[in-house]
């Protein structure tokens, strides 16, 4: 069985079979939520640890709407939620130098690629990919990069046509392609500021301690260990840790190397402020043929348009809105959601949504960024 230490449970928490005190003593059987009264009993008879054959489930966290932008019973959103929760389990397990559960690597890759095969229209697709930018409260650092990195990867896999193997391979590869800076150390990863060269020669080396940890430790495939390992590898050869360029980088790390780009410009760092959707777009097509490969670039954009959902725009009309969904056919003409109307007047409510397609006299003159938009709020 698993030890768990009574000091990782947490009110609402699930297993996902019996859990018990000891041989004979059950705790709360399998599916079955504790209850912080039953932590503070463990606590007072002065028991410290205990057991189970299952998964640990974490509770959903209630997220307001005016932090995420999304409805706290929205399922789409709870189902995210869950994901990267359980996959913090994993990184967890990492950062503390303990054994981690290989079966969740399974189950999460699974589900992403389940709930995007089966999501229910374009509109359920642009939500989840406008969670990307408002995940830095959730999970664990790595788990919520990693699991926004798979999202944009199997959509990407998808305009590839990738299925089964090759499709799983990509996705763990991308859950995992950061794991090896849970090695660095927190002084130089949590830096402010500027990187020294010795200290920036350590990050670089993440990408291998990932690639040993993935092949020797976990003992996944060698695709994707060869994706994690070559996905700071530049188009031009710039990149590391082995400066190899072109079609020499496996196909599988050409994609992470957008999508991971793009998903860490949508975040918030420590030596960085977040950049919105577009923002992130704009540099990834500015380094084009340079960093990345011109053909995934251009799938990638075939996904998110040149306005991905997150962005914030002013239109003519001095209104601003926020992009909840894109359109292949006209990506210069996305669906809004209105923040602030053309009198300067804050938007609250679900009712404000603008198609531009529908309204030809209004078009967007600019995209702006999180700072900005504080401003005008």
């Amino acid at each position: 069985m698993n030890k768990i230490q009574v000091t990782e449970l947490v009110e609402g928490i699930k297993f996902t079979e019996d859990v018990f005190l000891d041989k004979s003593n059950m705790l709360v059987p399998a599916n079955v939520t504790l209850k912080q009264k039953e932590i503070e009993r463990l606590v007072k008879w002065g028991i410290e640890d205990v057991y189970t054959d299952g998964e640990m489930l974490l509770p959903a966290k209630k997220v307001d709407r005016s932090e995420s932008g999304f409805s706290r019973d929205s399922k789409l959103f709870s189902e995210y939620v869950n994901i990267v929760d359980h996959f913090s389990l994993f990184i967890r397990d990492l950062s503390k130098e303990k054994k981690p559960d290989l079966k969740i690597i399974k189950t999460v890759s699974e589900t992403i690629i389940s709930n995007i095969s089966t999501a229910e229209g374009v509109d359920d697709v642009h939500e989840i990919i406008s969670y990307i930018s408002k995940s830095d409260n959730i999970g664990e650092r790595y788990a919520s990069s990693g699991v926004n990195c798979a999202i944009l990867s199997v959509l990407l896999g998808f305009e590839y046509n990738m299925t089964g193997v090759r499709l799983q391979h990509l996705v763990v590869a991308s859950l995992l392609h950061d794991i090896g800076m849970l090695k660095i150390p927190s002084k130089i990863t949590d830096k402010h500021g500027a990187l020294t060269p010795d200290e920036k020669k350590i990050v670089n080396m993440h990408p291998v301690i990932s690639y040993q940890m993935i092949t020797k430790n976990f003992s996944f495939p060698a695709a994707v260990g060869q994706a994690v390992l070559f996905h700071h590898e530049r188009w031009d050869g710039k990149g590391y840790p082995k400066k190899v360029c072109g079609e020499d980088i496996p196909l599988l790390a050409r994609i992470i190397a957008v999508t991971d780009s793009f998903e860490a410009m949508n975040r918030v760092k420590a030596y960085r402020t977040s950049m919105i959707g577009y923002a992130a777009m704009k540099q990834i097509l500015n380094e084009n043929s340079k960093k990345y490969d011109a053909q995934v670039v251009k799938q990638f954009i075939k996904v998110l348009s040149i306005y991905p959902p997150g962005s914030v725009v002013i239109m003519n009309d001095r209104s601003i809105g926020k992009v909840v969904r894109i359109k292949k056919k006209a990506p210069l003409r996305p669906v809004l959601q209105l923040m602030i109307d053309s009198e300067g007047n804050k938007c609250t409510g679900d009712n404000n949504i603008i198609d531009l397609m529908d309204n030809k006299k209004l078009f967007i003159v600019k995209v702006i960024d999180n700072h900005e938009l504080e401003g005008k709020m």
